[in-house]
């Protein structure tokens, strides 16, 4: 991980969910979309660290083509005289015979954590601060939090399958950023069985499957139904 001085903040990018290749490759290098609109941009003001912008950029667009990243939408640029000129189309991350566009393929916060995290790819991040030394009177024990670890999926105990390989997909891509005091931050039941269906390959019966174990028991439809209390004309 590489620590440098005078980065900009940018906490107004943390709510964000889903980004194109191109702000995520800017992003881990420290360098705001909002100020420069793009890695050609960066590279022709000589903006600090586009270098590294543009080499985030490759290895994103090389752990997708291996599978490693699941993009939400992979689209090439492409020119085509049918269309007197560049139009941008939706292709498989495994077609080799278009190029993947940075600037308009999309991918989410959690595929992008999760990477970083599994390959340790190394960051630009703020220069961590120097305690100030204490004076008149003795500073407080500084209180270690521990670094959240990242678990896997699902715990492995030897065994393997299909169904367990789309739980645990289901989990890094969609579930690894809900939040249990926020309901709205949970993937809908269409979105769960969507994902598994067309990016998985999953049939029908096992996405819904999957979704439904997913699912805490608050968030389905219908919830928890009463015993009907029997009366004195039913017995």
């Amino acid at each position: 991980m590489d620590y440098e001085d005078d980065l900009p903040n940018l906490d107004h990018w943390k709510s964000v969910m889903e980004f194109t290749v191109e702000q995520a490759a800017l992003l881990m290098a420290m360098i705001d979309p909002f100020d420069v609109e793009s890695l050609e941009e960066a590279k022709r003001l000589q903006v600090s660290r586009w270098k590294k912008a543009h080499a985030h950029s490759l290895a994103i667009v090389s752990a997708i083509r291996q599978g490693v990243i699941s993009p939400v939408v992979c689209c090439a640029y492409i020119e085509d005289s049918n269309w007197n000129g560049w139009h941008t189309v939706t292709m498989k991350p495994s077609d080799r015979t278009m190029e993947i566009s940075p600037a308009h393929t999309i991918i989410a916060r959690a595929s992008l954590i999760n990477w970083v995290a599994t390959e340790n790819v190394q960051v630009t991040r703020p220069r961590p601060r120097q305690a100030v030394p204490a004076t008149t009177k003795p500073a407080p024990a500084p209180i270690t939090v521990e670094a959240k670890q990242e678990p896997l999926a699902l715990p492995y105990h030897g065994h393997k399958s299909e169904g367990l390989e789309f739980v645990g997909e289901a989990i890094r891509q969609l579930w690894s950023t809900y939040d249990e005091d926020d309901p709205s931050t949970a993937p809908t039941q269409a979105e769960v069985v969507k994902f598994l269906r067309d990016k998985l390959g999953a049939g029908v019966n096992m996405a819904e499957a999957v979704n439904l174990v997913l699912r805490p028991a608050h968030l389905r439809r219908g919830g928890n139904k009463g015993k009907k209390v029997p009366t004195s004309v039913d017995q």
